[in-house]
This record gives C-alpha cells, sequence and structure tokens, in this order.
C-alpha cells in the first residue's frame, strides 16, 4: 500500500495567559475533508499548530510534510507568510495553500510578493480545499479550481479564478466539535484553557464598504440547523468550554436568535458552562435585540453590551454604505440597557 501524504494545517492564534481558541477554520476544512473517501485513503492530517512561536520551531514541527495550508488575518498574516516562506526553503516540493480573509480577490502583483505561495482560496474553504486535494492526487492541474488563484511557479503563469456562488447548504459542513476534530489535540496538552468559536449562521445581507466579516459581503445567510447547534452547545458544556464567541455578523437579526440564545441560558443552568457569549449583536432589530441581551445578562452569559454607531458624519456613513440607527431609538436602547 502506497505511503499517505501528510497534510499539516496553521492557524496561529492569540492567546490569553493559557487560554487558546480551538483553531476553528482548518478545524472544519479538516472535518469535512477527513472522511472523503478518496482523501481519507491517500493523506495523513497531522497534528494542528496553532501556538505562535519562533519561526524555526514551527517549522521544525513539520519535517515532512507534502501539503501546507495556512488560515490567515490580520492577527497572524506575517507570522504565517514567515513560517510559509521558511518552509519552502526546506521543502521546494511542498504544496503551500494559503486562504482566509486576509487573501485579496485578485491582486494581480499577490505572487510578485509572495512567490513561495502555490494557491490562494477565496472566499469559503470547505469545497476549495477538497478540490485542491482532489486534484493533487490526480497530478492534474490547479489553474480551473473555484474560488482558487493558483501559481506556476514553474512558467510563473498565474490562473485566477473567480469567485462563484457561496455554498448555502452549510449543514453539509461537519461540526469540528461534534466530529471529535479537537479531540487529539485536547488530549496533547493539558496546561490550555480553551475557547471556541461558534458559527450559528454564515453570511451578511450588507454591504458596509469596511467590512470584510466572513468575505461574505452582502450575501445570503445560510442557517444552521437548531438541532446541531444545541448539541454544540451540549459539547461545549461538558468540556468546561467557558468562553463562546459567536461568528455571526448580526446576532438577533434572525427570530430564532432568540431561542439559541434561551439554550444556551438553560444549558450554563444546567452544567455551569459557558461562562461567557460573546455576540455581535444586529444593529436595527431594536427589540429582539435588547429582550436577547437582557436574557443573557439575566442568564450570567455576559456584562456588556455594544451599541453600534460607525460616524455621525453623513458623507462617511454614504460612502462607507452604513447607515446608523437613529438617534432616538439609540438615546432608547441605551436608558433601556
Amino acid at each position: 500500500m502506497p505511503k499517505k501524504q501528510n497534510i499539516q494545517l496553521l492557524q496561529l492564534n492569540n492567546n490569553y495567559g493559557n487560554q487558546y481558541y480551538f483553531p476553528y477554520t482548518i478545524g472544519c476544512l479538516q472535518a469535512y475533508a477527513s472522511p472523503q473517501k478518496n482523501i481519507k485513503n491517500n493523506f495523513n492530517f497531522l497534528p494542528f499548530i496553532y501556538k505562535r512561536d519562533q519561526i524555526d520551531n514551527i517549522v521544525d514541527l513539520m519535517p515532512d510534510v507534502d501539503v501546507f495550508g495556512a488560515s490567515c488575518y490580520v492577527w497572524n498574516w506575517r507570522l504565517s507568510l514567515e513560517v510559509g516562506k521558511e518552509l519552502r526553503r526546506r521543502n521546494p516540493n511542498v504544496l503551500i495553500i494559503y486562504g482566509g480573509p486576509h487573501i485579496p480577490d485578485n491582486d494581480p502583483n499577490f505572487f510578485k510578493k509572495f512567490p513561495f505561495i502555490d494557491i490562494t482560496v477565496h472566499g469559503e474553504g470547505e469545497l476549495a480545499f477538497c478540490n485542491i486535494l482532489e486534484t493533487y492526487l490526480k497530478n492534474e492541474s490547479f489553474s480551473s479550481i473555484p474560488n482558487t488563484t493558483y501559481f506556476d511557479r514553474k512558467t510563473e503563469q498565474i490562473y485566477h479564478t473567480p469567485k462563484g456562488p457561496r455554498h448555502n447548504e452549510v449543514n453539509s459542513f461537519p461540526s469540528p466539535y461534534l466530529e471529535d476534530t479537537f479531540k487529539p489535540l485536547m488530549d496533547s496538552v493539558q496546561d490550555v484553557e480553551w475557547m471556541a468559536m461558534w458559527e450559528t449562521n454564515r453570511g451578511c445581507p450588507f454591504a458596509c464598504t469596511f467590512c470584510d466579516w466572513g468575505s461574505a459581503v452582502n450575501s445570503k445567510v445560510s442557517r444552521m440547523e437548531m438541532s446541531k447547534l444545541k448539541a454544540e452547545l451540549e459539547w461545549f458544556a461538558k468540556n468546561n468550554i467557558e468562553f463562546l464567541f459567536v461568528c455571526d455578523a448580526n446576532f438577533g437579526m434572525l427570530k430564532r436568535d432568540y431561542e439559541i440564545a434561551e439554550h444556551a441560558v438553560e444549558v450554563r443552568k444546567r452544567y455551569g458552562y459557558p461562562h461567557v457569549l460573546s455576540v455581535q449583536a444586529t444593529k436595527n432589530a431594536g427589540e429582539r435585540s435588547y429582550r436577547i441581551q437582557k436574557l443573557m445578562y439575566d442568564g450570567g452569559l455576559h456584562r456588556s453590551v455594544t451599541l453600534s454607531m460607525q460616524s455621525t458624519n453623513p458623507s462617511t456613513l454614504k460612502d462607507i454604505k452604513r447607515g446608523n440607527i437613529s438617534l432616538d431609538d439609540y438615546r432608547e436602547l441605551q436608558r433601556r440597557f
């Protein structure tokens, strides 16, 4: 039987003392890709790399890697680049993939600046990552994979495939929590208090020019099934996860968000966890947002509220395609809170 190819995924997070976030993005990639028959039979996923360290120390953790993938945003961009550059120096044949919100959709100079990268992924990563791995196994060109840009380092040709429609069937993506994708990581360390990022939906209907939330600007909101969300809350509680960061762009925008908050409070009463449910509150559904915030405050899940006002300058608001709630609504919410 041929030797399996090694995949190394990296998502360098900030830490707060001994508190670390699960590397949720790369967890989603592995949870979706690893059960696929061809990928399961031909690839071996190495332990996640999530801790910041000296560049050489990080690269020392991956001496035998065939495929390397990094999830990038502003807080880890420079360090992730240096890791990839050093990995390329040590391993000229490794396939290097970069994704995440920090990746520009179409920058003609990107690969001139970062010629050690082979492929960039734009937007959601699950399907694109699987397509890359399947193409790798076929030894075919990466030039036409949707939502990617491929740099052929031999010819220096760049092949850009525009973003297609977002994948709205998000419930076909398994939960890395419920699939125990993070269990080996949890078992391997004893001194970490884990924090979790949690999606109850994906997408945002607004087009604010300053925002790249999930690289899904002005798009349909796709909802995770309620049964899945309730099971994840149970998982967080049973694994003593104190801090949950809700990744939704506008929590409280959907009517069911009150039910989600209600269930989180009920789970906390039963198990004592989570301690905090951090949300980015919707800006427009004032009454529902107030009820949700009060419910979570009374249930011990948070101690602060954000009322969002981007600017009071009319020209600025027009340029960023964003309107504030009215000052009367703002004052009333402030009074009630």
